[in-house]
């Protein structure tokens, strides 16, 4: 309901009973007349935007009559409208305890309630005016709204809803246009289709209408009819909407995949013009999923390369949500789902996939998050028995952590020769801090994220470990969605500090959302990159501008040293607007410099958008994507990196899949087709001191002109894990002058290179 049209329904109530507290601060006739003049003024001061005025109109009131229910519901929602959510809440309270038997303050409650990012509180408030109020359709709307909306999403919940408003009251067009929408988000696209037409012929011309079916037959991939219902759309707002360009985006879309090519004779009022940004590409990926047998349907996240069952290959772990995880065994290029004969086969799904050798004994175990927007369930720690199997051991190993977790990222951050595990949790704003699990060495872990300093309490959500300083030991970034993100400094003895300030790399302060460590400028030192979630309306922006006018956008920290860096995004090329919930990297030409490719999309149904491959070419990065064909369309999230046909350059497998139960997607393996250039790849095995996988080893070569710096990680981009083999493009190259590699142990080791193009193996 909207403020006016709420503040006018008060009109009729103002001569009501009030609360219990009446008596005690009854007015006198006088002020009776008074605050009704006023209210009639605060109401005017509405109708003409005038908030500040009204908002010192019902303070005024509420001096002559403390328990005005009216004015302090009012006032309540002018500092709503002004944003000061905390003041609105104090009023709407106050206003709810004195009409506990009216719903408008309590409605307006929840609302603030949300805006405070108390969204427990919100859902259960709504759940009880409902409770309250059956024959309200209001309370039913605010419920079905928040089941669509907020985390995790229950468009079942919020179905059952609008089909209670429509028993009471049939043909109500809000409750039949939500059950549609709530049909399309529960995969029930034939269903949402039929409501859609029923309704289009009663408002043609409906702006919402009209765009959810446009987007509906999309789905359906009758894309001449979601041509016909977006241009039906565009035709229903006014030609400067900011709506507009989203719309003429998904149309495109539309008329591609209708028509081949665009624009065709499309219209020009529904044309969007791009700005051109497409380069050719070195190379061309082709997406062998489906043949590969590794295409997986569902809202999939993150994966993670290793060789799992020690033949000498790369299999593939990948979690999703709500659907069993998958272990992916290469057997020559086709792969076979061996999860449930590996006891991996949990139907909880998860997040983040990443594996390490936790307990040193030469093989790969895996640790999948969960809990993230979906409701309470711990986390999975999966220890390799070495016989083909795995054993679910996070309870007793102490990982489970139950709080509210996104990404999560192995190091040996104090160099003991164990690996450790920071998990990123608070992403729901439930308050709960992030873990920093210490490897004991007995199969168990301690949380020492307090001692260490590094228990932050935001909503973290991408965490990655680099040696940006070149010390010896493991350094921290968490990226937060809602705060500024962190770099902790390591600063030995088990405790790191907060250098957030001095090294300049707090931003994006809202919206960033997963970072990694690479040398970007192969000056020999690890660079940071972190992405950032933008609004479908500014990512439709930069494509038409070819920058992005918004906060919310990539940063790339170049390393300027003494714990300084640089935001050198602009220049490079990289300030366009994503919604990118992934990012990877990787040398995809092997011509020595490292490449990123972003996985792109948003919770909203409607979005569609592409993933982006964008080349470094030194002094920028080019977008080679459309040349490349790695840009699917859909919900992009877990990146990873490896050359699982050892054919000697790099393949990308990505996790594709939104966040509605009917948002599904298929996974992509994109086989990178060659190029001509040399390469070496590097395979590490750690000996105590150090960890047995290497994780944290840095490796630094040097090729004529050519300098490189890079790390074995294991969680950063979506909580992903490329191959744990380093590889390094050498471009024409024909010699490697030395390869060092600083152990996590601290020891340093020249290490012998006779030829190119080839896989070595070294032990420390």
């Amino acid at each position: 309901m909207s403020l006016s049209r709420l503040l006018l329904l008060g009109l009729w109530l103002l001569a009501g009973p009030g609360c219990g507290d009446e008596a005690k601060h009854r007015p006198s006739e006088a002020d009776r007349q008074r605050a009704a003049q006023l209210y009639q003024q605060a109401l005017e001061q509405i109708k003409n935007y005038d908030f500040k005025g009204a908002g010192t109109t019902f303070e005024e009131i509420l001096r002559l009559d403390p328990t005005h229910y009216e004015a302090r519901l009012g006032l309540g929602e002018v500092h709503y409208r002004q944003q000061q959510y905390d003041l609105a809440r104090q009023h709407l309270e106050v206003a709810a305890q004195q009409q506990p038997g009216r719903h408008e303050a309590r409605m307006q409650l929840a609302r603030a309630y949300l805006r405070l990012d108390r969204q427990l509180e919100a859902r259960k408030l709504v759940e009880a005016i409902v409770a309250d109020f059956p024959d309200q359709v209001a309370p039913h709307l605010e419920l079905a709204n928040l089941y669509m909306t907020e985390s995790p999403p229950e468009p079942r919940g919020a179905l059952a809803q609008y089909e209670a408003i429509l028993q009471a009251k049939p043909g109500h067009p809000k409750a039949r246009a939500g059950r549609a929408a709530a049909n399309l988000h529960l995969g029930e696209f034939e269903k949402s289709a039929a409501e859609l037409e029923e309704l289009l012929r009663q408002q043609p011309k409906d702006q919402y209408l009209t765009f959810l079916a446009g987007t509906t037959y999309y789905w359906l991939r009758q894309y001449e009819k979601a041509v016909a219902a977006y241009q039906q759309s565009i035709d229903a707002i006014p030609a400067n909407s900011p709506m507009k360009p989203p719309r003429q985006w998904n149309l495109r879309l539309a008329w591609l995949a209708a028509y081949g090519t665009y624009p065709g004779d499309l219209a020009e009022r529904y044309q969007i013009h791009l700005y051109p940004i497409g380069e050719k590409s070195p190379v061309r990926f082709t997406d062998v999923a489906p043949a590969a047998g590794v295409d997986k349907l569902g809202r999939n996240r993150g994966s993670a390369w290793g060789d799992y069952d020690a033949d000498g290959d790369l299999d593939i772990f990948t979690a999703g949500i709500q659907i069993p995880h998958s272990l992916y065994l290469n057997q020559g290029g086709r792969f076979a789902d061996v999860a449930r004969q590996a006891g991996l086969y949990d139907p909880r799904g998860g997040w983040s996939a990443t594996c390490a050798d936790y307990d040193n004994d030469g093989d790969l175990d895996l640790y999948a998050t969960r809990d993230a927007w979906e409701g309470t369930a711990p986390n999975s720690l999966y220890q390799n028995q070495g016989d083909g199997t795995f054993k679910e051991v996070s309870e007793e190993a102490g990982v489970g952590d139950p709080d509210d977790s996104f990404q999560a990222a192995w190091a040996d951050y104090d160099n003991d020769g164990w690996v450790d595990l920071y998990v990123a949790d608070g992403i729901t704003g439930a308050g709960a801090a992030n873990k920093l699990y210490h490897n004991e060495g007995n199969g168990r872990f301690t949380d020492r994220a307090a001692q260490a300093g590094v228990d932050l309490r935001g909503k973290s959500l991408g965490v990655a470990f680099g040696d940006y300083d070149r010390d010896g030991d493991q350094d921290l970034y968490v990226a937060d969605v809602a705060n500024p993100n962190t770099l902790f400094r390591n600063e030995g003895q088990g405790r790191f500090a907060d250098i957030t300030p001095r090294a300049g790399v707090g931003k994006p302060v809202q919206g960033g959302y997963v970072t990694f460590f690479f040398d970007a400028d192969d000056d020999g030192d690890l660079d940071l990159f972190v992405s950032a979630m933008s609004y479908y309306e500014h990512f439709v922006e930069s494509q038409i501008t070819g920058r992005s006018a918004h906060p919310a956008r990539a940063y790339l920290y170049r390393n300027d040293g003494h714990d300084t860096f640089t935001d050198v995004a602009e220049e490079m090329g990289l300030t366009r607007s994503f919604g990118a919930m992934g990012a990877g990297w990787g040398d995809v030409d092997y011509d020595g410099r490292i490449d990123i490719y972003l996985a792109n999309g948003g919770p909203n149904m409607a979005r569609f958008e592409p993933n982006i491959l964008y080349r470094n070419l030194g002094n920028r990065f080019a977008d080679i994507t459309e040349s490349a064909e790695v840009g699917n369309i859909g919900k992009g999230h877990g990146v990873a990196f490896a050359d699982y046909d050892q054919d000697g350059d790099l393949d990308l497998y990505a996790g594709i899949g939104g966040h509605y139960p009917g948002d599904l997607w298929r996974n992509h393996l994109y086989r990178n087709d060659g190029h001509a250039n040399n390469w070496l790849a590097v395979t590490l095995e750690g000996s105590a001191p150090s960890n047995r996988s290497a994780i944290g080893a840095q490796l630094r070569l040097r090729a004529g002109d050519l300098v490189q710096n890079t790390h074995i990680s294991s969680g950063d981009g979506f909580g992903c894990t490329n191959s744990l083999p380093v590889e390094f493009g050498l471009g024409p190259r024909t010699r490697v002058d030395e390869l060092e590699v600083r152990w996590p142990s601290g020891k340093t080791q020249q290490l012998p290179v006779a030829g190119l193009n080839q896989v070595l193996h070294f032990k420390e």
